[in-house]
């Protein structure tokens, strides 16, 4: 088989059509993995795509806040603590990639809602000149442009919100939280219309929100199936009359959440985390190409340093999860500092050995 792009790589593998000449191959990494694996070897100012071979893949992360002044409050020697564009006051770990704790927000209920609610305006000037260069880079590259806002359903809410407001409002006031989804659902498609406008058109929109935990969903299908779906689905049908992929990055458990999604018609889910039990071979013989499935190769097993075990992993992975297509590597999450480069290494050499079609 010819060898193909980075961009008909992946579009063949998210679309669920031809298999391509292998299986695509795209990763991420914690904020320290990279200080690590510099001081193991890795030269500095590395081209990530070249240095390890994988396809090439852009991001667009469009500023999707509501603009607020954001400003310092405290700092320490540990961390910081400022007040960020949605008005959220975070706390921030100088010396470790933990998540940020919320400790306030100004959007609480309706009143404060309807105060800030109009400054989710979309315009070009919430892309950056780094998206622009990026987007040129990829699509020089021959590579796959995603684009990307906050995902409306979830993501936003628990952002503007935190986890402990958003998640029992779904329950106390429906009709708000259904008005803040709905809200930034049309600004993020009005802004994927401005990135095709401003020239900057996208193969997928790729959404970050994690609306599982390791046990399961954070609130019950019906929940999701009332809710949150129909915003899903019309942001689906903007995909569809667009030609997009609509891919989705789910931590946690997503068994219960697969079928769902299959309703929405999304098609890829990412980065499937073995260490919450999901495990591919199981999807794959469940769902077939109905999904793509991104990722499950797990790095907790690269970071055992046991090379047979890490072969095992991807060789019993990659030889059901290609089947038919439909298949792109990634790790289960984001690559540790805990995992050596030379072992990240020979994860790729074995994931470009046993995805060959």
């Amino acid at each position: 088989m010819t060898e193909l792009t980075s961009q008909q790589r992946f579009d063949r593998a998210f679309r669920h059509s031809a298999t391509p000449d292998r299986v695509p191959m795209f990763d991420m990494y914690w904020p320290d993995t990279f200080a690590e694996w510099h001081r193991q070897g890795l030269p500095e100012g590395f081209d990530l795509f070249d240095e390890f071979g994988l396809d090439v893949l852009g991001i667009s992360w469009i500023d999707a806040s509501l603009g607020l002044p954001a400003e310092q409050l405290e700092e320490s020697d540990e961390w910081v603590i400022w007040r960020d564009g949605n008005g959220v006051v975070v706390k921030v770990w100088k010396t470790s990639s933990a998540t940020p704790s919320r400790l306030d927000c100004y959007v609480k209920d309706w009143d404060t809602w309807l105060e800030v609610k109009d400054r989710l305006q979309p315009s070009p000037d919430r892309i950056s000149q780094a998206i622009r260069d990026g987007w040129k880079s990829v699509t020089e590259r021959s590579g796959y442009q995603c684009y990307t806002f906050a995902e409306p359903c979830w993501w936003f809410l628990e952002d503007i919100m935190s986890f402990e407001r958003a998640l029992p409002l779904m329950v106390e006031q429906p009709d708000l939280v259904n008005d803040i989804i709905g809200t930034a659902t049309d600004f993020g498609l009005a802004m994927a219309e401005v990135m095709i406008t401003e020239g900057l058109p996208c193969d997928a929109l790729w959404f970050f929100s994690d609306l599982c935990y390791k046990n399961g969903m954070l609130f019950s299908p019906k929940t999701y199936r009332e809710l949150l779906m129909p915003h899903h689905k019309r942001i689906k049908e903007w995909c569809l009359a667009h030609d997009w992929q609509l891919i989705l990055h789910c931590d946690g458990y997503v068994g219960e959440l697969i079928p769902l999604l299959l309703e929405v018609g999304f098609d890829a889910i990412q980065p499937l985390e073995a260490r919450c039990g999901n495990d591919v071979r199981t999807f794959k013989r469940l769902y077939g190409t109905d999904i793509a499935f991104f990722g499950n190769i797990s790095a907790d097993v690269m970071a055992t340093g046991r090379r047979d075990e890490i072969e095992e992993e991807v060789k019993s992975k990659l030889e059901i999860a290609k089947e038919g297509g439909g298949y792109i590597y990634h790790s289960d999450h984001s690559i540790p500092r805990t995992v050596t480069l030379e072992d990240y290494r020979f994860t790729l050499d074995c994931v470009k050995r046993y995805g060959k079609y």
